[in-house]
């Protein structure tokens, strides 16, 4: 695979046109791919809105995914451009967390356990002409849903916290519709909070300035999630 067009560069992948129909998503430090490759395809068994994969593709190596080349908006761009209500925005994606957390993982530890995004927020939310397709399973694993709700909230309270005021604000209308909609699905408990903000803070791909936001974002989580994320 050579001669590839660059698409985009996230924090730890580039992204690279292969043709109309396929790109290529490679991790700069040559993490492999196959645990989240194989979290993909367990979730759409399910009917989850992932990327379509392509397997067996000559050339590729370990660290390379070849995915759907995705058409539409993200989410953040969609609501920071007015496109898309920030109320809207924050329903779809409790929706899209209580969906991901209803597929029953047959071999969990815990019964309770599920398949869990650890980075679902609306720069990884694609609005496709399909309906929102979720991208980046990076992160994903197995493990408690109320960690990934929590880790939602923390990703939009940090980044509201660092943006000018309009665009800022709608980012906490978007969290706010998050975490009353989540009510209704076990909200978001102090425990689960606290373990998501370790978990932040222990992040690599985390510079020192957005660390220092983590306390402050946490507090406004608390704050919109209600008495049980106080705890």
């Amino acid at each position: 695979m050579t001669h590839l067009r660059l698409l985009g560069a996230g924090r730890s992948a580039d992204v690279f046109a292969i043709d109309e129909t396929w790109v290529l998503r490679r991790t700069r430090d040559g993490t492999d791919t196959g645990a989240e490759s194989a979290i993909m395809t367990f979730v759409a068994q399910s009917g989850f809105p992932v990327p379509r994969q392509k397997v067996r593709v000559p050339g590729a190596r370990p660290e390379d995914l070849v995915l759907e080349r995705l058409r539409g908006p993200t989410m953040a761009d969609a609501v920071l451009a007015g496109a898309l209500d920030p109320a809207t925005a924050g329903g779809l994606l409790a929706e899209l967390l209580d969906r991901l957390h209803a597929i029953p993982v047959p071999d969990a530890a815990d019964r309770d356990d599920r398949v869990v995004h650890l980075d679902l927020h609306p720069e990884n939310v694609i609005l496709t002409a399909r309906g929102p397709v979720v991208i980046d399973w990076t992160n994903a694993t197995v493990g408690r849903p109320g960690v990934d709700r929590a880790m939602c909230a923390l990703i939009l309270a940090q980044v509201s916290l660092t943006m000018p005021s309009a665009p800022g604000a709608a980012v906490r209308a978007t969290l706010a519709a998050l975490c009353e909609e989540l009510s209704a699905s076990g909200g978001i408990s102090g425990e689960d909070l606290s373990i998501a903000v370790d978990r932040r803070v222990s992040d690599p791909g985390q510079t020192s300035a957005e660390r220092d936001l983590i306390h402050a974002a946490r507090a406004l989580v608390a704050s919109e999630a209600g008495r049980d994320a106080a705890r």
